[in-house]
């Protein structure tokens, strides 16, 4: 049996003649990369034996996992009860010849060539306990993945999305991402890219998209500026709910705008009762949302929960279209009021029965599905785009209105 050090490049070039050389292949690595190596890999699938990569913490490329779509003997590890899915194994067999690479590399750009790596080449037959035991390796390996379907797939590039967005990404990423919620986290309106999406806002709708920002930054520097909603005027907490009046909106020229774009709830009385007495935990609840930065689901609990205990003393309680109204004037980048008007368009485009929207489910079926949406994830444009950016999930209404 022969041993050889293999750092830098070397790995990548020694993993690409064995793919051309032998008749089998049997890895078990932790994460990869979609690359030219990996296309000559799959360019031959009848070498493949079994090829196992783990998904953890959404390190490997959602390529990768697109291309192992239905391949015989491609597996991904989805969870793994203790600690991590974490081996680098790449064995190769012809007959009773067996080549082994085995170290620190992954399979991706960094681990086969910009990292410092440091991994063996051990040259031998089957006859050798070493690499029996690493060819047995790989085969306990796959037992611990499962075949990569399409539904699979689309959910785990639909989990790298989300992780992308958290300080420290869930190391089984496929739990962001429940089966039932696949249709609407891969709806049209998620594949829409800023491009896309800003052509559709321009184009013909409902909304006036001038009118519409400026309606929005009235109500951003009104929340910016106070110390808590219960600091503000009737009149404003008033426009800011979608339940202002003509004599309210006479009163200056702020004021004077059609608040019954982004959900009027006017029609909503106990929620029109609550706004014009001032509840203490209605002001409670739209502060808890901060005015800039990340917010999380424990931010949008903690609204829900106050906003519910406005509704205390009340036979009716305020449901998503009064809470989402108040949060798209709060945070316009982050959430969409969803009300009567364009109620079934979201169910439809979102993937979910426009009877069953609840406080409790909101962020999932809403929220999560902006968030997961190509157009959303850009970065901030200059000038008016960057405007329009700033308010990119209310926005989403133009799209979604269905007057009548």
């Amino acid at each position: 049996m022969d041993v050889k050090l293999l750092t830098g490049a070397a790995v990548a070039r020694a993993l690409e003649k064995l793919i051309e050389t032998h008749e089998e292949v049997h890895w078990a690595v932790a994460w990869g990369t979609y690359s030219t190596l990996a296309r000559s890999l799959f360019a031959q699938p009848a070498k493949i034996r079994a090829v196992t990569f783990g998904l953890a913490f959404a390190q490997t490329d959602p390529d990768l996992v697109d291309a192992m779509v239905g391949r015989k003997g491609c597996r991904v590890v989805t969870s793994f009860p203790k600690g991590t899915y974490h081996p680098k194994v790449y064995a190769f067999q012809t007959g009773d010849r067996v080549e082994a690479v085995l170290g620190s590399a992954n399979f991706t750009q960094g681990g086969l060539g910009r990292n410092h790596e440091a991994s063996v080449l051990i040259s031998g037959t089957t006859r050798d306990a070493l690499l029996a035991d690493l060819l047995a390796f790989t085969a306990r390996s796959a037992k611990l993945g499962k075949p990569v379907s399409r539904d699979l797939a689309d959910r785990y590039r639909l989990s790298c999305k989300i992780a992308a967005r958290k300080p420290r990404p869930t190391r089984d990423p496929l739990d962001d991402v429940p089966e039932a919620r696949v249709r609407g986290l891969a709806s049209p309106i998620t594949r829409m890219n800023w491009e896309q999406y800003l052509r559709a806002l321009e184009g013909p709708t409902e909304h006036d998209i001038d009118q519409s920002l400026a309606l929005l930054r009235t109500a951003q520097g009104w929340l910016s500026a106070g110390a808590s909603f219960g600091a503000l005027t009737t009149p404003q907490r008033k426009a800011i709910a979608g339940v202002i009046g003509m004599q309210d909106r006479a009163l200056d020229e702020e004021l004077d705008q059609d608040w019954g774009w982004f959900g009027s709830m006017r029609g909503a009385g106990d929620f029109m009762n609550r706004v014009a007495e001032n509840d203490r935990f209605l002001a409670k609840a739209i502060d808890s949302i901060p005015h800039r930065g990340e917010i999380t689901r424990d931010h949008y609990e903690r609204f829900s929960k106050l906003f519910v205990d406005a509704f205390r003393d009340s036979d009716r309680t305020g449901n998503v279209p009064t809470a989402s109204r108040l949060l798209a004037m709060k945070r316009p980048d982050v959430f969409l009021c969803v009300s009567k008007p364009n109620r079934a368009a979201a169910a439809e485009e979102m993937g979910f029965a426009r009877s069953t929207l609840r406080l409790e489910n909101y962020w999932d079926r809403v929220v999560e599905v902006i968030r997961a949406s190509e157009w959303y994830n850009t970065s901030k444009p200059d000038g008016r785009e960057g405007q329009i950016w700033e308010c990119r999930a209310a926005l989403l209404d133009a799209l979604l209105y269905r007057p009548g």
